[in-house]
């Protein structure tokens, strides 16, 4: 019988976690008071700003809850607070490596330089991996929705900032107006400065983006999920080893599924499709990955051993170089 309490103890890795969805309220208000942000003094209501309903309309409606969050982040002593928040809560339940994204677009209200940004960040992931002994890196986003020319600096920051903690680049954002092949020049710099690239697709119902995704050079996919409706991919995701990092409480959240009949967990797994797990924005779902964990137990009856299986695949797809995902290999073969 898969415990709970079992779960949470032992050794997880998370490649799916976006920093301005996975702050702690308390954290927050302790970033927003030197600022002058007025927060609602009572923790539930202020709760009820930073987590989205569980029965959002829609993806956007999911996304107003990053707001607040955003407002509060436009310092450099924030960002190095929230970075170091989400690694102690990764500390608690015992994740040995995590990658944080995070836009540094959003994060400039304040006249801070996106160099300044990355730097906070980096400095607070450091801190808590001084404090906590949980290894972990960056990805930077570029948002769909900006210029191009601007996107491109994001990918010159993660060049710049490659040695010192940057693992990767994504694309975060409106994906219905803004589909893989918008950014193929973007992308293709992306490629040619040798930088890691993983991206979100696939979470509005167009499988074709996840197809474009990995022509454009996309070595994971975020959520993945509408490839289900065009299993003609199926065999690309095999062939070139694609990781899906699929989010499930997130998923359902923003109605990229409706149904658990329709959720394909087990429909990639089955195929032999690379998948890891993940909890996206940890605030703004009300989640952790023990709970990922524990709601694929109680939807599929999954193991220990899948479990140790799953994370297994989180290792082999992480943007770190080899001797590191042997350590971290053998981290779960002995715990499970």
């Amino acid at each position: 019988m898969v415990k709970r309490e079992h779960v949470k103890k032992l050794p997880k890795i998370e490649l799916h976690c976006h920093l301005d969805g996975s702050i702690r309220p308390e954290t927050l208000r302790k970033i927003a008071e030197p600022q002058g942000i007025s927060l609602p003094a009572d923790n539930e209501q202020l709760k009820n700003l930073l987590v989205a309903p569980a029965d959002c309309q829609n993806l956007n409606d999911y996304l107003e809850r990053f707001d607040l969050v955003l407002s509060c982040l436009q310092t450099e002593a924030a960002l190095k607070a929230a970075a170091f928040d989400i690694i102690s809560q990764a500390a608690e339940e015992n994740i040995r490596y995590i990658e944080v994204r995070f836009a540094p677009s959003l994060h400039t209200e304040k006249g801070l330089s996106l160099p300044k940004i990355v730097t906070a960040v980096l400095a607070g992931l450091e801190y808590g991996q001084q404090e906590f002994d949980v290894k972990s890196n960056a990805l930077l986003c570029g948002m769909r929705h900006e210029e191009l020319a601007d996107i491109e600096k994001i990918v010159y920051l993660a060049e710049q900032f490659k040695t010192d903690g940057i693992a990767g680049f994504d694309l975060a954002g409106n994906e219905i107006d803004f589909p893989p092949y918008t950014f193929e020049e973007t992308l293709g710099l992306v490629n040619q400065l040798n930088i890691p690239l993983t991206l979100h697709a696939g979470e509005c119902r167009c499988g074709k983006n996840v197809a474009d995704a990995i022509h454009l050079g996309a070595k994971r996919i975020g959520h993945g999920i509408a490839v289900k409706d065009t299993p003609e991919y199926f065999s690309l995701l095999q062939d070139k080893n694609i990781l899906i990092e699929m989010c499930p409480t997130s998923n359902f959240q923003t109605k990229t599924v409706t149904k658990l009949a329709d959720y394909p967990f087990k429909a990639f797994l089955d195929a032999g499709i690379q998948v890891c797990v993940n909890t996206d924005n940890r605030t703004v779902s009300d989640t952790t990955l023990t709970d990922e964990y524990m709601k694929l137990h109680e939807w599929y009856g999954i193991t220990y051993a899948d479990m140790e299986q799953l994370n297994h695949n989180a290792v082999n797809g992480a943007f770190i170089s080899e001797s590191e995902k042997q350590i971290l290999h053998d981290q779960l073969t002995n715990n499970y």
